[in-house]
């Protein structure tokens, strides 16, 4: 029925278009017969489909692209399994084989001769059919295929889950070909779809005792009777069990031996999904529209979260009403939610039908349905191409989904925080909005209008979901609800059943009278915008304030006149209109004081009327400063409390700036007091970031400074102590990869050190040992799975080096790291590390070890530029002397520095292997024990080491990790060793075994915008 009106409103678009000389819109159209048959023992679906395939468009087709994406689950080589490791997700790439998907038995015809086809070269979930003649325009085909389908098990959308089955993306079907081409896409976990539409009169048959929920018109009398069965076995149930008491364990039957068909047809839908489960219930409403229409709405879910869905049914039926009120009515005869198993995000949605996932609470299943249900608009209606643009599905339908939550709880945000107290204070605006500054302030930002396979997980939520969806709410506020919503509900009326791109809803938007340009600029640049308060004069006709556009991004903002804390009026303004208030009693005036517009600084958002330094605020303190406070000036000040083995406890206060989102400047200062050495200690970091963009995206400038006692002689009483000033730069380097970033690090180290001096009567006095280091650093990191690696490589110098001896020793020292992870299991793997070290200088190259001398068994001692942290890092015995470092050779072995000139010490090179291996299965009480084996060869270059063999130097050791806070603290337990490593832990241990256990201490203290940007990108 729909076939002319389509056809018509197509052609009166060719014809508008051409005769602006653009090549004309158009649209294809498919329609398929399919049957099938579920066999639920092998979890293998059989069957035909039938396509006939309408050339709308003005070229002759040769060749039509299908999409075959049950084979995305076929092998591990997939576009499907490469995204997901990309983004660190495991599961897919150690499935059993048993529990891979894909289709077989294809062999298509087209209009009833065998046609040539072949699979895409890169993609096996993509054919190419080749046609003997060309498509012509107005002409039409019927393409058809036997098929036999492996369901998978749930890793992402298509699969099952034992018995429960998700049927979607199951059949073949044609790509889109719009003007601007095919549009043959793999399938993605992340990045959705984009279809023809046509009809669909679809047969399944499987076993009688399956509910079967899916798109379409169910035509099936008996059917349906079944289903009106189930309804009332449903009602029954929740009388029996009300509240608490209807969340029971699933007793799922055993399949009927007795088969049944069942047939659906559907009309102007791009897709189709079936769902079938033998534990269903089945609730059911009815939504009434305004022309009097009425929808079915049905929700089909489990016993084990039967209470949340008690009202499911109602909750579809309201979103129902509620989008048809708002965005256009809803043009279907049903909607249906079904709760089941899915890898890929809380819910999914398919015309008519969605499938929702696990849920905490009945408020958050009808968010989710709400979200999932007005997909029917945002991407079963307005079907755009949701790959390419994925702001005009999910980002358009999470702005109704937020008004819907506000308008039934009085809250928009769908993110809250664990505890209370971590919740943002209303002038700190929301979670979505602390979570867009981040990413802003960060440069880390992605458009959400980019291609969302370009786009890591976070991003796609981040981005794509909120900021389009609170954007548009800005966009509605500063034109007008009603304004915005005739925009909107034009958009559906001119695009329902068709494929608009960006430009078509600027179209639509620039005739409704929407100044939407800056919107735009929102979707697809990273453009921010940053409007201050810069003064406020007062005359007889009224306020008129002065505003700055110090973003790059001019957009309309709202002003609102306050009057002891609360707002007396708002208004908005548009960029370069003037801002001008009545003669109102007001004491201050505020830029967006209810947080609608994304203000990169609202630090200058605010200002009083009078009083002395009217535009800075008020000075607050603050015992965690984890959030800015736009209107206060906070100092964070926090106690702190440390210990070491010389300065003992240590007492002292944190000054630092807010934590979230970062200010381009960042601080900390940690003063304090050693109370056995009684002197001043403590550390401090300052950090400055600024971004040039091109080749160096962020450029972070900053020095930190630190002093502490690092040695003591008790019975000459005396303590040694160091300070350290270390300014460096630090520069990210560009690259577009979603997984991979590198950088490129400069720092010089001066250094003082006290040491102790010495005459022929003893102990006479402490000299400042002066050193400055400079080093330069290139890192980089892909964490893209199942073997994820870092590199670090290291060239330093110094020329001012003093010796243990006093004598000045120059050198140049440079050191290479590679760590790589080989995943053996989804969570199981093998850590190899290889490190290469050598003096490329060195004027002590032939005698006695160093302190800056390359460890196979880095310790206290060793750690000449004072990087680490140790708790006595000259001690010579007991626990505290036995503390490593994973640094240099990586050995697990504390052998002090009593040993430092006989084993494994090099002024010279040195060559180490560390690996480590998960064991495959997990220990009781989640204790984490892990083997090791450590290799390495260090040259012995020392005058006394000229005769020592290459066996000495070749050394190797083996035990176990004994591993708590992934790998923060670990201890070492030494099983196996070189015979020289042998003789040392006999010689140190004195037949006491716990004498040879070492461990360490790892604070992965990283610059918290890096730490962003590797979790976003």
């Amino acid at each position: 029925m729909m076939k002319y009106p389509l056809i018509f409103t197509l052609l009166l678009c060719a014809v508008l278009l051409e005769a602006q000389n653009v090549k004309p819109c158009f649209q294809q159209e498919v329609n398929y017969r399919i049957e099938v048959s579920l066999d639920d023992k092998t979890h293998i679906l059989t069957g035909v489909v039938e396509m006939e395939y309408l050339n709308n468009a003005p070229d002759a087709l040769p060749v039509i692209w299908i999409h075959l994406w049950g084979n995305a689950y076929k092998n591990r080589e997939t576009a499907f399994c490469k995204q997901k490791l990309r983004d660190g997700n495991r599961n897919f790439y150690f499935a059993d084989d048993k529990n891979l998907g894909y289709f077989k038995n294809l062999d298509f015809t087209v209009d009833g001769r065998k046609a040539s086809w072949k699979y895409d070269r890169d993609n096996p979930d993509i054919a190419l059919l080749t046609l003997e003649q060309p498509l012509q325009p107005g002409g039409r085909i019927k393409i058809a295929t036997p098929f036999s389908l492996k369901i998978p098990a749930s890793y992402s959308r298509l699969g099952h889950a034992g018995a429960a089955y998700q049927m979607t993306q199951w059949y073949p079907k044609p790509a889109v070909y719009d003007n601007r081409g095919w549009h043959a896409m793999p399938y993605l976990d992340i990045g959705e779809f984009y279809s023809e539409f046509g009809s669909f009169d679809v047969s399944i048959t499987l076993p009688s005792n399956y509910v079967v929920g899916a798109t379409g018109t169910l035509q099936t009398p008996s059917e349906v009777a079944f289903l009106e069965k189930k309804v009332v076995e449903t009602a029954e149930y929740f009388k029996k069990y009300p509240g608490k008491q209807a969340n029971q364990r699933d007793t799922i039957p055993r399949s009927s031996t007795e088969m049944k068909t069942i047939r659906y047809t559907a009309e102007r839908v791009h897709d189709f999904a079936w769902f079938a489960d033998k534990c269903f219930l089945v609730a059911r409403d009815t939504a009434t529209l305004a022309s009097g229409k009425t929808v079915d709405c049905w929700a089909m879910f489990r016993r084990y979260e039967a209470m949340l869905w008690e009202k499911g049914a109602f909750y579809v039926r309201r979103s129902v009403e509620y989008y048809s009120e708002r965005v256009g009515e809803y043009p279907w005869p049903h909607a249906t939610a079904v709760h089941s198993a899915l890898s890929a995000g809380a819910g999914m949605e398919y015309p008519m039908i969605t499938v929702i996932g696990q849920s905490d609470s009945p408020k958050e299943l009808d968010e989710v349905i709400t979200h999932e249900v007005g997909h029917n608009w945002f991407y079963g209606i307005l079907a755009s191409n949701e790959r390419e643009h994925p702001f005009m599905d999910e980002g358009m339908n999470s702005y109704y989904e937020y008004r819907y939550m506000q308008k039934y709880y009085g809250k928009n945000s769908p993110v809250s925080m664990p505890a209370a107290w971590m919740e943002p204070k209303p002038s700190q605006g929301s979670m979505i909005e602390l979570g867009q500054l981040i990413l802003a302030r960060e440069h880390i930002g992605t458009p959400p209008d980019r291609h969302s396979n370009n786009m890591s997980q976070a991003a796609y939520g981040l981005q794509v979901y909120t900021k389009t969806g609170t954007t548009l709410h800005w966009l509605e506020l500063s034109e007008g609800t009603e304004k915005f919503d005739q925009a909107i509900q034009a958009y559906y009326r001119e695009w329902q059943f068709r494929h608009p791109y960006p430009e078509d809803l600027r179209d639509v938007f620039s005739k409704a009278g929407l100044d939407a340009g800056w919107w735009f600029q929102l979707m697809q640049t990273e453009k921010t915008v940053d409007v201050a308060i810069t003064d406020i004069q007062k005359n007889a006709d009224g306020w008129h304030i002065g505003i700055t556009q110090k973003g790059n991004l001019a957009a309309p903002f709202p002003v609102s006149a306050m009057k002891d804390g609360k707002p007396v009026e708002t208004r908005w303004f548009r960029p370069g209109e003037a801002v001008t208030f009545p003669a109102i009693d007001a004491d201050e005036f505020v830029v967006d004081y209810e947080h609608i517009i994304l203000d990169l600084n609202r630090k200058n958002n605010q200002r009083r009327t009078s009083g002395a330094f009217p535009g800075i605020e008020p000075l607050q303190v603050k015992l965690v400063n984890l959030l800015e406070e736009p209107t206060r000036s906070t100092l964070g000040v926090l106690p702190w409390i440390g210990w070491n083995n010389y300065d003992k406890t240590m007492l002292g206060l944190v000054v630092h700036s807010a934590g979230a989102p970062s200010q381009p400047l960042q601080y900390f200062l940690a003063p304090g007091y050693g109370i056995a050495s009684k002197s001043l200690v403590g550390l401090a970091d300052m950090r400055y970031k600024f971004y040039p963009g091109g080749l160096f995206p962020k450029i972070t400038v900053g020095v930190s400074a630190k002093t502490f006692h690092f040695n003591q002689n008790i019975g000459l009483d005396y303590r040694l102590k160091m300070a350290r000033v270390v300014p460096q730069v630090r520069f990210e380097l560009a690259d577009k990869s979603v997984s991979f970033r590198h950088f490129l690090n400069f720092r010089v180290l001066f250094l003082d050190r006290e040491n102790a001096e010495f005459d022929g009567s003893g102990f006479v006095g402490k000299e400042h040992v002066k050193t400055t280091i400079y080093e330069t650093r290139y890192e980089a990191r892909e964490k893209r799975s199942p073997n994820p690696w870092q590199l670090k490589a290291v060239l330093e110098n110094s020329s001012n080096y003093k010796s243990i001896f006093g004598e000045t020793a120059p050198y140049v020292r440079g050191t290479f790291e590679w760590r790589q992870e080989f995943y053996y299991q989804r969570s199981r793997r093998i850590t190899a590390r290889f490190f290469a070290g050598a003096f490329l200088e060195n004027t002590r190259r032939n005698r006695s070890v160093e302190a800056n001398a390359l460890a196979l068994n880095p310790q206290g001692f060793n750690d000449y530029k004072f990087d680490q942290v140790f708790f006595a890092r000259n001690a010579l015995s007991g626990v505290f002397s036995r503390q490593i470092t994973q640094t240099d050779g990586g050995f697990k072995g504390a052998f002090g520095s009593a040993f430092a000139s006989v084993v494994g010490n090099s002024n010279n090179y040195l060559l180490a292997l560390n690996l480590k291996a998960d064991l495959p299965q997990r220990l009781p009480w989640g204790i984490h024990l892990c083997p090791y084996f450590d290799l390495g060869y260090f040259d012995d270059a020392t005058i006394l080491g000229q005769d020592r063999p290459r066996s000495e130097q070749l050394l190797w050791s083996g035990g176990f990790v004994l591993e708590f806070f992934k790998g923060g603290f670990e201890f070492y337990l030494p099983v196996v060793s070189a015979p020289l490593l042998k003789d040392l832990y006999a010689e140190q241990r004195d037949g006491n075994y716990l004498r040879n256990i070492s461990w360490s201490i790892r604070i992965p203290i990283r610059e918290p915008g890096e730490a962003w940007d590797f979790f976003m990108r």
